[in-house]
């Protein structure tokens, strides 16, 4: 998912850190994918590490099909394009901030870094990477399109293949065979009946109940074999209070059930390929309440501040889950525009959150909270 133009993304943004009199540095994640980060290095020493973190990514979803998807277009107080609204608002938000802060705030009580990672979209192995090589804050903020509401808890997200197991026979004479794709039938309709009541019962003050979606299915080599292999793969949305572990032992019960109950099918459960926490942060930490602060100021009340959580995951899972960093997350523009054919992000978001981080930044150098 990282394409060209990711690189070149990358190259523009050291530039910028250089122009600005920025510490920049790369680190590659994977062959020709790397991390990069821009500094602001605190000046007085007071509070020594203490730092400011703003997590940003650069890659997008593909955008192969999509005519003109590159190409830039405002029009009226929108921009149009692949990444404008996930999430190359919220970066050009806090690069604008940060040269800004460089600017006009000489004295500094800790440092502000902002870190641009690579593989968010897929299996979020920039962020791991950096948590894995020992990055560490006082806080962070995670630039994602939330309409500018401050996000402390989301859901975080279990995904794995199940296989049903056949045997191969001439499709004239089926009943040679035993075909994988009918027990993969029984498997979903099993499955659906016990784990979405199950799941329907769970629930947490600021997110939905978590979910279950089988979101690929594939099995059979031709129209004229009985199938011997059939593979679907699910997404299960965890809440945060949900131990990843827990999850696919739930499933395996499941399983196990209809096998006991359905001697012919024959499933097994692969190892999870993405197995992420979600976020489940305080909603009166010093940073949430310098968020909210910072967003009353620019928006003038027009921005309901309260915290809140949504279905969708981000980095916030390694930086707060594995790092055990303050994390809240918040940018311009609505998700419901993510990923979609036409994506577009609102100006005027992008330029009040360039001044809700410039805020959070500033009030952090100057000692405002910690």
């Amino acid at each position: 998912m990282g394409g060209p133009g990711e690189a070149d993304l990358a190259a523009e943004i050291a530039s910028f850190g250089h122009s600005h009199g920025l510490v920049v540095a790369t680190d590659e994640v994977l062959p020709d994918r790397s991390n990069v980060s821009l500094t602001l290095p605190g000046t007085t020493g007071t509070h020594a590490g203490r730092r400011l973190l703003f997590d940003l990514h650069l890659d997008t979803v593909p955008h192969i099909g999509i005519p003109n998807a590159t190409v830039p277009r405002i029009d009226g107080d929108r921009m149009w394009g692949r990444g404008t609204c996930d999430t190359k608002g919220a970066l050009a938000a806090a690069l604008v901030a940060v040269g800004r802060l460089a600017r006009e705030v000489a004295e500094r009580d800790g440092e502000v870094m902002l870190l641009f990672t690579v593989d968010e979209e897929y299996l979020k192995r920039g962020v791991a990477h950096a948590v894995a090589g020992g990055l560490n804050a006082t806080a962070a903020i995670v630039g994602e399109p939330t309409s500018l509401r401050p996000i402390v808890a989301h859901k975080g997200a279990v995904r794995f293949r199940i296989v049903t197991h056949g045997r191969a026979a001439h499709t004239s004479k089926p009943e040679n065979g035993d075909n994988a794709i009918h027990q993969m039938v029984e498997v979903i309709d099993w499955l659906r009946e016990r784990g979405e009541p199950a799941l329907s019962m769970r629930g947490h003050p600021r997110l939905t109940p978590p979910t279950f979606t089988i979101g690929t299915i594939s099995g059979g080599v031709g129209v004229n074999i009985v199938p011997d292999r059939c593979v679907i793969d699910i997404d299960r949305r965890t809440l945060p209070t949900e131990d990843p572990v827990a999850v696919l032992a739930e499933i395996d019960g499941w399983l196990a059930d209809l096998m006991r109950a359905r001697p012919g099918v024959k499933a097994t459960r692969e190892d999870p390929y993405i197995s992420e926490r979600g976020l489940d942060g305080p909603v009166d930490g010093s940073l949430v309440v310098a968020v909210q602060a910072a967003v009353a100021k620019v928006t003038g009340g027009s921005v309901d501040a309260t915290p809140d959580g949504v279905p969708y995951g981000t980095d916030a899972t390694h930086l707060w889950g594995l790092a055990g960093i303050p994390t809240v997350v918040i940018g311009p523009g609505d998700i419901a525009q993510a990923h979609t054919i036409d994506e577009w992000v609102d100006l005027n978001d992008v330029r009040q959150c360039t001044e809700v981080y410039y805020e959070v930044m500033r009030s952090f150098v100057q000692g405002e909270w910690s």
